[in-house]
């Protein structure tokens, strides 16, 4: 499954959950992550799409990195069957 396609997953499924599934375009910082999700009770987190077996950029891995520093929860995806443990695990945390 190509990334676009698990990107188009994951915002439909957030937004049946009743949240944002923003897409992160920054021209000051490169790597940040594709998606930052908002959920109900101020939960978030930032999640890095890729196509099936494909491994983040060194310059995305450290910026995931420093999120997660920060406190935030980041994931990597490369599947569809990822979305629902991830949304699970953004609204809990």
């Amino acid at each position: 499954m190509l990334e676009k396609q698990i990107e188009h997953e994951l915002m439909k499924e957030v937004k049946a959950r009743g949240g944002l599934c923003i897409k992160l375009v920054s021209p000051s910082m490169s790597g940040l992550p594709d998606r930052m999700v908002l959920m109900h009770g101020g939960n978030i987190g930032f999640v890095e799409l890729k196509q099936r077996g494909k491994k983040p950029r060194s310059l995305q891995v450290r910026r995931i990195e420093q999120l997660q520093q920060l406190g935030f929860p980041c994931y990597i995806m490369d599947e569809r069957e990822q979305i629902g443990d991830v949304l699970d695990a953004i609204c809990t945390s």
